[in-house]
């Protein structure tokens, strides 16, 4: 590793840098950790080797999901399996230094898993789930409910209600989950308004600054509500019946990233 000088207070300081976490979304993690960049390999965790038939499941069971380190995976790469362990045939460079597993350090970004990632999934499943349920008029009402909303300061408006989300932004979500349980409540059934209530929980709770262990057990409980219902309410509407890496990762490996690291706060990329 190359050494630099740092000015600080007109002293010159020489140090070393030292990686201590990577900041990604999924397919950007799968290039850190040269793991396979598709959904349909049979281990798409960049985590664990978790296979892909278990990639939907929210009960797995720690034996399920041996962990990634730099040793299994080298073993793997030395023995010419790595197709075992769905890694790509290139010598991992961060295997050569000490005190990192780029497998855990390669963090999950808020913006992307959440923001642009699960919460993205839901509001299209739930316009899938409103025109099967009644046609175009559940859709409909759905865009006049969230037209509707007054005005009011820091919160923004969509006066063209939800017609293009692959438009929206991190921030405009982030303004949606501020209405949206008002938008869907008695639209449909109690599940729908249920899942964002259960989504906007475990949204506020993956803010805070700090946690105790109490915290993270509560948090993981919250998690794995929202997760069930989740897959229950829009289980007809997934094309890979939610085998979906961000999906497992933020149910199965936040909680442990965040003991590892604290706060999602410290390690989420610019919020835009």
């Amino acid at each position: 590793m190359i050494g630099i000088e740092l000015k600080i207070d007109n002293e010159i300081f020489w140090f070393f840098l030292r990686v201590s976490t990577i900041i990604c979304d999924w397919p950007e993690a799968c290039t850190f950790s040269l793991t396979y960049k598709s959904t349909n390999s049979n281990y798409p965790c960049h985590f664990c080797l978790v296979s892909k038939e278990n990639l939907n499941n929210t009960r797995l069971r720690d034996d399920q999901m041996v962990l990634r380190n730099k040793e299994n995976m080298l073993q793997y790469y030395n023995n010419g399996t790595i197709e075992k362990a769905s890694l790509e045939p290139v010598f991992n460079y961060f295997w050569n230094i000490p005190n990192i597993n780029v497998y855990v350090a390669t963090v999950p970004d808020r913006m992307h898993h959440l923001d642009l990632g699960l919460y993205r999934y839901q509001i299209e499943f739930t316009k899938k789930l409103l025109f099967e349920a009644e046609g175009r008029s559940l859709v409909d009402k759905m865009n006049r409910r969230i037209t509707l909303i007054p005005r009011h300061l820091e919160l923004k408006i969509f006066s063209g209600g939800l017609q293009s989300i692959a438009l929206l932004t991190a921030d405009n979500y982030r303004n949606i989950m501020k209405v949206i349980v008002f938008v869907v409540d008695d639209l449909l059934n109690k599940d729908l308004s249920e899942v964002y209530l259960k989504w906007n929980e475990m949204y506020l709770l993956n803010r805070q600054e700090t946690f105790k262990e109490s915290d993270l057990k509560n948090f993981q409980e919250t998690i794995e509500k929202w997760a069930n219902l989740f897959i229950k309410l829009f289980g007809q509407f997934s094309n890979s019946d939610f085998k979906l890496p961000k999906l497992h990762s933020w149910v199965h490996h936040i909680v442990d990233t965040i003991r590892e690291f604290r706060a999602i706060n410290g390690y989420t990329s610019t919020q835009i």
